[in-house]
């Protein structure tokens, strides 16, 4: 389910909870992303309402009004924001540090975080870059070989925002939480498993 879904669930189990079965409810709740945003969400409901307690009837149809204009504002900054990661555009201006990957150019040059202090704080953007590539790159970085055993690897294209100062192993956690990615490192061999 992509964000822009649980979003919508999110909102429409709120608005209509009888909608929904105890099951759906629990199994919406157990994705860390809409447990993360519902308890944004519940926070600023309860700092209207200790507020609406101590508040005058005309005081409270001002919080109301703000209570309002707020959740349209964060929802409207997460719609936005989920539209930008979707379409694959960078949420931040490239910095002179930044290096974008295109996927019709390869650097073959081996890199290693010890061998180049300047580079290893800089941060590289791959954009619409097939896997396999991303893969083969990280690998040459972190001194891996690039094991590819995933017939789909080439296909499957993502926009990664890498820096370079991260270990290896954050990167590929990082990673592994897109759909239909499986990385493993196993003795000098980071492998894209199917």
């Amino acid at each position: 389910m992509t964000k822009d879904e649980k979003l919508q669930r999110l909102l429409e189990m709120q608005e209509h909870p009888e909608c929904y079965t105890d099951e759906e409810i629990r199994q919406l709740m157990a994705d860390e992303e809409c447990r993360q945003l519902y308890e944004q969400m519940v926070r600023a409901t309860d700092a209207v309402y200790a507020e609406k307690v101590k508040a005058t009837p005309q005081r409270r149809r001002w919080l109301r009004v703000a209570a309002t204009l707020l959740g349209v504002l964060m929802l409207s900054g997460i719609a936005y924001a989920a539209y930008r990661v979707a379409v694959g555009g960078n949420l931040q201006a490239p910095t002179e540090e930044t290096h974008i990957y295109d996927s019709q150019q390869q650097d073959n040059q081996t890199h290693s975080p010890s061998e180049e202090p300047e580079e290893a704080d800089s941060i590289h953007i791959f954009s619409n870059a097939p896997l396999d590539e991303l893969a083969g790159e990280l690998a040459t970085y972190y001194n891996k070989v690039a094991d590819i055993r995933s017939a789909q690897a080439h296909e499957l294209r993502l926009y990664y925002k890498w820096e370079r100062k991260d270990k290896l192993e954050d990167v590929i956690n990082d990673l592994n939480h897109f759909d239909h990615v499986s990385l493993t490192v196993e003795g000098d061999k980071l492998i894209v498993n199917p």
